[in-house]
């Protein structure tokens, strides 16, 4: 195997050249456990679902997960298995019985990922009951592999096992995966699945869809009539997986078992999805596919050279970001109830009981704390340090030691809303401690250290006893502040994760799923889970089969530097295919010529009806949605040809320019150019319309639209003749010649009137979400940056946003990163580390966020983060670190436009290396390292 040596050395692998008709050979080299960013390694089962490890090649994935019962168990999945109704279905679940158990608590376990090879890898059990297991999916077919070798004989059961048994009408909580099709005025009825048994040594089920949705959509949004409007992907869509045994034979219609225990037997998969005539065609591409993928040494070979390639492709591998257990900081300082270290900020009110602990008291435990009489002694003992009746005063610090963990607690009543202590054990101006009080008056503030979480405003009432607790754990480095035993305020654990390998567990998920048919869900991916470990529910996602345009951008910004292109494709297909639905919506809802897409997307390029509207009269059927935080965004279109574009200049791909970019250019700016009025010096005068979902009322020209406009068309313009035809250019040029001026506000600050990017020419103030309309002209749009005029007043901009949004679909990150402020890029970017889900055991569980987990766009944004702290392009210069911390030391390679390659390494503050491809491109680097 050949890597670029700037990849971390990864250690050494379970090795298997396996044949089903021989016994597999296994070399002896035992699994190891590491710091390498590129595995993970458990070394206990997993009780559930909740603790599955994910798999996939691009467009076929697995949840993998050992039960200590003896049971190996994975969900199949696709990213293009949509029912009837649209929801992205689970193929179905495989389950894999040992015996005797190699999963016993208690016994040898290990399981491990090997990102670099696409391979998960177990070797449990001891004596008669060890066993070596290996899945993977081979990279150039729609198969999944499973090898066993033991020393001993074993018996073995492979089972599939479904919860769509029946035909099935669609209650509240299924209908949370189809956006589409939420809310219909009638019954959603999803087929079930079907069992046959294909011969003795195969067994196999499907999914396959009698009906579908698509053509009352059609209807319902007056696009119906429209001739070849889109094409109908769902009917006749079939999925589901044939089962092909080595050394096990059929039992039943969905179980293969080995007929006596044997040392080795390996199981494949075929699990093909499409649209056939019939469902006997599908079982040919079933057995098409196994046939192709008949030999799993070969199919594991070739695997792992697609990841090998992948991983060589780019890289970002960083050292110096592991986590620090901080201790709370140390000071002679006593702790102090009711006033800080210079006798003033004295609580305005009264303080009950209060409790000191030195441990992070769980949430349930200060639940507790909060219904218990407030004139009894705590109930809970453990961990008890100090207890008062609240009198104002000090306890010596030589009386307890808090270095690694505590827990604050006190009834209060307060008598005003103004800052006041509760608790103080720091220098009042330092951050020699940490300290719980009332600033600025109606809230709760927990300081420790430089770290400050505040609870929202109007939580504190006067005239009243309430309850109020904070805590901190030195192993997570969460900071909690509760109120009445809920929590209001949460720093969010710290990385369980570093930096690097955040990185590399989200490239790894991207390449999981994405060379499918369709894009990477936002909401999940392919790789949802149940939210408690009920199967019936591992369907289940937070807002549906839609492409929400917010979201999914995410996942596809971040493939420009990786070099992924292959992995754009889906992407810009799909909205390729939307131009007609997209003519036929302008046409009908707004009379205009062009295309324009909505926020919330079928697959096949209609509004979600959840947002168009069910029950509308027909005299209000205009064919424009009628949820208003997204009816007249018009954004997405700029965006998307903006993202065309940078893959023009990374790629410089005239065919892709001539046949997808200009056309798409053309159906996006002819609807501008249709649709609105212009001014009496030209301009285009946007209106109606809103600044993405904030503003909503008496709003024109709208910031987002704007930078887009401004962004495209220069670009547009530039475009080689050989790409693009004389009409297209024709109107490149009046676009150009027509976008809005830029639109600025002031701010007062520190007195001074600041001029600041305004949400839009013209708008009412009052909001309506928690975004930032304005930055947009930051990223995705890049008017203002590094190297680029008026940073100052951008940076003010920033700074001066309404809404913070360091997780999730919030761009905060990326802003930061592009306006080289490197102490906030570095600050969002441990956030979004740290922001993996507790409850599942996946180091890369991103959220839900604001949707769904495995939250992609939050991991999409991780990644886009680090590239832009890395490297950033402007023009012909290439800014080399713009926002990196010095003591991150860091190796990579990234691709930037005009086919160019950066490596480079940083170590100790230095650039050790730089290798750019071509060498010609070297002179247009700029090395920044945040001294800018």
């Amino acid at each position: 195997m050949v890597l670029v040596v700037a990849l971390i050395a990864f250690g050494a692998i379970m090795s298997m050249a396996v044949s089903y008709a021989a016994e597999p050979s296994f070399v002896a080299a035992p699994l190891q456990s590491s710091r390498n960013a590129y595995e993970v390694v458990w070394k206990t089962p997993s009780e559930n679902d909740m603790g599955s490890m994910p798999l996939g090649n691009g467009e076929v994935g697995v949840n993998v997960w050992a039960e200590p019962d003896g049971n190996l168990k994975f969900y199949i999945s696709r990213t293009d298995s949509y029912s009837e109704v649209s929801r992205l279905l689970k193929v179905g679940m495989v389950s894999v019985a040992l015996a005797p158990n190699p999963f016993k608590q208690g016994e040898p376990f290990l399981q491990r990922l090997d990102m670099k090879s696409g391979v998960i890898d177990f070797d449990a059990g001891s004596g008669t009951a060890h066993i070596k297991l290996r899945l993977f999916i081979d990279a150039d077919q729609p198969v999944i592999h499973v090898v066993a070798h033991s020393d001993s004989p074993v018996s073995a059961k492979v089972r599939v096992e479904s919860w769509r048994e029946a035909d099935r009408t669609l209650d509240d909580t299924d209908l949370a995966a189809t956006w589409t099709m939420k809310d219909a005025p009638y019954p959603l009825v999803e087929s079930a699945d079907q069992f046959s048994r294909r011969d003795a040594n195969v067994v196999a089920w499907y999914h396959r869809n009698p009906s579908s949705c698509v053509g009352a959509t059609l209807k319902l949004q007056k696009i119906d009539t429209f001739p070849n409007v889109c094409e109908d992907p769902l009917i006749n869509r079939t999925f589901g997986g044939e089962v092909f045994g080595s050394g096990l034979t059929a039992i039943d219609d969905r179980t293969l078992a080995t007929s006596s225990p044997a040392k080795n037997f390996a199981v494949r998969i075929a699990c093909p999805c499409a649209q056939t005539a019939t469902v006997d065609e599908w079982y040919v591409l079933a057995a098409n596919a196994a046939a192709a993928s008949a030999h799993p040494d070969e199919a594991l070979a070739r695997t792992r050279n697609w990841w090998e390639r992948y991983w060589a492709n780019s890289w970002v591998n960083i050292s110096g970001d592991d986590r620090e257990e901080k201790a709370v900081p140390v000071s002679a300082n006593p702790l102090r109830i009711g006033y800080d270290s210079d006798h003033r900020n004295a609580f305005p009110g009264s303080i009950g009981r209060t409790d000191v602990y030195r441990r992070a008291l769980s949430r349930e435990e200060l639940a507790q704390l909060a219904t218990t009489d407030r004139s009894l002694p705590a109930a809970i003992k453990d961990g008890l340090v100090a207890e008062t009746d609240g009198t104002a005063g000090e306890m010596p610090s030589s009386k307890f030691d808090l270095a690694n963990a505590f827990t604050l607690a006190a009834w209060v009543n307060p008598s005003d809303l103004k800052p006041g202590r509760i608790f103080d054990k720091l220098t009042a101006g330092k951050d020699d401690g940490f300290l719980l009080d009332t600033h600025p008056g109606d809230t709760l503030r927990f300081i420790l250290g430089d770290k400050t979480i505040s609870g929202a405003s109007g939580i504190l009432k006067t005239g009243q006893w309430q309850f109020v607790a904070a805590s901190y754990d030195r192993t997570t480095e969460r900071m909690i502040v509760m109120l009445d035993g809920k929590i209001v305020a949460d720093s969010g654990s710290a990385p369980q994760t570093t930096v690097g390998q955040a990185y590399a567990l989200q490239r790894y998920m991207q390449a999981c799923g994405g060379r499918g048919v369709y894009p990477i869900k936002f909401n999940g991916g392919q790789f949802t889970v149940s939210p408690d470990g009920n199967v019936r529910y591992a369907d289940y996602r937070h807002w549906g089969d839609t492409h929400w345009w917010q979201n999914i951008r995410h996942m596809y910004f971040p493939m420009l530097a990786e070099g992924d292109f292959e992995m754009m494709t889906p992407f810009f297909r799909m909205y390729e295919k939307a131009i007609a639905p997209g003519r036929a919506r302008a046409r009908v809802a707004e009379n205009a010529d062009g295309a324009f897409f909505p926020e919330t997307m079928a697959v096949w390029g209609t509004y979600a009806n959840r947002d168009y509207g069910w029950k509308r009269p027909e005299a209000q059927n205009s064919g424009v949605e009628e949820c208003p935080y997204h009816a007249k965004t018009r954004n997405q279109g700029p965006e998307l040809v903006s993202m065309m574009l940078d893959y023009w200049d990374y790629t410089r791909d005239e065919h892709f320019a001539k046949s997808e970019l200009a056309p798409m250019a053309e159906a996006v700016l002819q609807y501008f150019d249709s649709r609105f009025k212009r001014n009496a010096a030209g301009k285009l005068v946007i209106q109606p319309t809103q600044s993405i979902e904030t503003y909503w009322y008496g709003v024109v020209d709208d910031t987002p639209t704007v930078a887009g406009l401004r962004n495209i068309a220069p670009r547009l313009r530039a475009l080689p003749k050989s790409v693009t035809t004389a009409a297209e250019r024709d109107l490149f040029a009046r676009i150009a010649a027509a976008v809005p001026d830029m639109p600025f506000d002031t701010r007062t600050i520190g007195g001074v009137e600041t001029k600041v990017i305004a949400p839009a020419g013209g708008y009412d103030r009052k909001t309506s979400n928690c975004e930032n309309p304005e930055t947009y002209a930051i990223w995705p749009f890049r008017l203002y940056g590094v190297g680029k005029p008026d940073l100052d007043m951008a940076r003010t901009t920033y700074v001066m946003r309404k809404a913070h949004l360091p997780v999730g679909w919030g761009y905060d990150g990326n802003d930061a990163a592009t306006l080289g402020m490197t102490d906030e890029a570095k600050r969002i970017l441990l956030t979004k580390c740290a922001n993996s889900n507790p409850k599942y055991r996946w180091p890369a569980s991103w959220g839900p966020n604001f949707d769904w987990l495995p939250d992609q766009n939050h991991g999409g944004n991780l990644l886009e983060t680090t590239q832009l702290m890395l490297l950033q392009a402007d023009g012909r210069k290439l800014y080399l670190f713009p926002a990196w911390p010095k003591e991150w030391d860091v190796d990579f390679r990234l691709h930037a436009p005009d086919n160019t390659t950066v490596e480079a390494t940083l170590s100790g503050g230095k650039v050790t290396r730089l290798v750019v491809t071509p060498e010609t491109r070297k002179a247009d680097v700029v090395i920044c390292l945040g001294d800018h």
